[in-house]
């Protein structure tokens, strides 16, 4: 079977039948993936359902594709939000957003740090980044993203357990963290949490953690982080997750 290619679709696609893609999804299934008639085709809603079809027909703008088996995926009962201060860099936020999508991050709280002078905006971009993450992979559920004026209303109504990665001699390792089924990793900017910050957050619950011997960057630091919390969540135990087929 070739390479199976995922487009958005709007929630109330129907289950049967046909789905017609049009906007920019279809200009980009016609134009840039050159997708033909008779192919597979496969559509994600971001909000848990799938649908893979075989395109019937394609005009200058549009695309036809007969629906020919549906799939809804629950959302993944062990959660992790990957909650992060002050990072400007475009380069650094796509690479968070793309691997932590990929990897399989709930939720993506970006905080206003004290160490950080520029203000943090929610831009188109980093949702069309994440947006790609889960067509690139056939992503269930989109993760959400905010924008926090600071940490402490970044993490104030967060239900679950905390933690926080900071170079401080009592941080211990994940390994010794209990019951992180929904998991909250607070990421300071470079130079670390302000010890403000600090208090803000051990306020809250949160207990330090160190991610091994070595400094990291932001944005590594919250992708090691995040793939060992989801170790402890035992995710990687799971065998992979098979594609649709037409032999089913």
């Amino acid at each position: 079977m070739p390479h199976l290619f995922y487009f958005v679709v709007p929630s109330a696609t129907p289950k049967e039948g046909e789905v017609i893609l049009q906007g920019e999804e279809a200009h980009h299934a016609i134009r840039v993936v050159r997708i033909k008639v008779g192919e597979p085709i496969a559509f994600i809603d971001g909000m848990g359902s799938k649908w893979l079809g075989e395109v019937a027909h394609i005009s200058k703008n549009t695309l036809t594709a007969k629906i020919r088996h549906y799939q809804y995926i629950p959302q993944e009962e062990k959660k992790l939000s990957l909650i992060i201060g002050g990072l400007h860099r475009d380069s650094a936020i796509e690479t968070i957003l793309n691997y932590g999508t990929e990897l399989g991050v709930s939720e993506f709280r970006f905080f206003q740090a004290e160490r950080s002078t520029r203000p943090l905006r929610l831009l188109d971009k980093q949702k069309k980044w994440i947006i790609q993450a889960c067509k690139t992979t056939g992503r269930e559920w989109f993760p959400n993203l905010g924008i926090y004026k600071n940490l402490e209303t970044a993490i104030i109504d967060f239900q679950g357990v905390l933690l926080m990665a900071v170079i401080q001699p009592y941080s211990v390792p994940i390994e010794q963290v209990n019951n992180v089924s929904n998991c909250g990793l607070i990421i300071g900017p470079e130079g670390d949490l302000s010890d403000e910050e600090i208090k803000i957050a051990k306020k809250h619950g949160a207990i330090a953690i160190h991610l091994g011997p070595n400094i990291y960057r932001s944005e590594l630091s919250a992708l090691l982080g995040s793939i060992l919390i989801m170790q402890q969540q035992k995710r990687f135990k799971k065998l992979p997750q098979k594609d649709f087929s037409f032999e089913q």
